[in-house]
């Protein structure tokens, strides 16, 4: 009694491909090895000239289909499966043709934290979602509610890193409460919102440049006033 044989390469159709996840089909060997095949093992990897076939189950499947989880979206697979039976494991397949996972939307990004208010202006930073849905993110939308609400674009190609930082400037209205939710796009569209931030009040007046400098300037001037006096006493 041998091992079986190996199978013809699976076949994966292409509405049975997503995101993070693909269904493979096979088909027995011809010569089981002169005993009845009991389940099949399958192996996916990421073509390329150092790439490694990667076990996918470690139980037999006694089914002619798997659906294979934990894919990474946009990302090009292929994959082999052996059959087994009393002996052990057969010999493993060729690839099958390669697949591309499809790409979806950004996952939900982290809670917007108010940093800092001036006036009707906001500083606010948040950090990106954990995956970007295969493609890069373009932007964000922060979303500010009140008795109004207001949508803020807020371009990626200067944010990044994980740590996004923007200031909203004179775009709010004065003695006002606000919250903030925000959200993140790729090629594909808008992710989820995030949680929505604690919420902010503003003040009367703008942020201009001479503001910002006047306020820098005030801070400067403290930080030296407490340090003076820290070295006196």
């Amino acid at each position: 009694m041998d091992r079986p044989d190996a199978p013809e390469p699976p076949i994966i159709r292409p509405n049975e491909v997503h995101s993070s996840s693909c269904t493979v089909t096979y088909q027995p060997p011809e010569r089981d090895g002169g005993a009845p095949v009991t389940g099949y093992i399958l192996q996916r990897r990421t073509p390329g000239p150092d790439s490694e076939w990667i076990r996918v189950n470690d139980i037999p499947v006694t089914d002619l289909q798997y659906t294979i989880d934990n894919l990474t979206p946009a990302t090009e697979y292929e994959f082999r499966v052996a059959a087994v039976n009393k002996s052990g494991e057969g010999v493993f397949s060729r690839g099958s043709s390669r697949i591309m996972t499809v790409v979806i939307p950004p996952g939900i990004p982290g809670c917007p934290e108010v940093i800092e208010v001036i006036g009707t202006s906001v500083r606010l930073q948040w950090t990106a979602p954990h995956s970007n849905g295969g493609a890069d993110i373009i932007e964000y939308i922060a979303f500010l509610t009140s008795e109004e609400t207001i949508s803020v674009r807020v371009p990626a190609d200067t944010n990044t890193g994980l740590l996004i930082s923007h200031t909203i400037r004179n775009q709010l209205q004065p003695r006002t409460e606000y919250r903030v939710a925000v959200a993140a796009v790729n090629s594909v569209g808008q992710g989820p919102w995030s949680y929505a931030s604690h919420s902010l009040t503003t003040f009367a007046g703008t942020l201009n440049g001479y503001a910002l400098l006047w306020y820098c300037v005030s801070v400067y001037c403290a930080f030296f006033a407490v340090r003076n006096h820290c070295y006196v006493s």
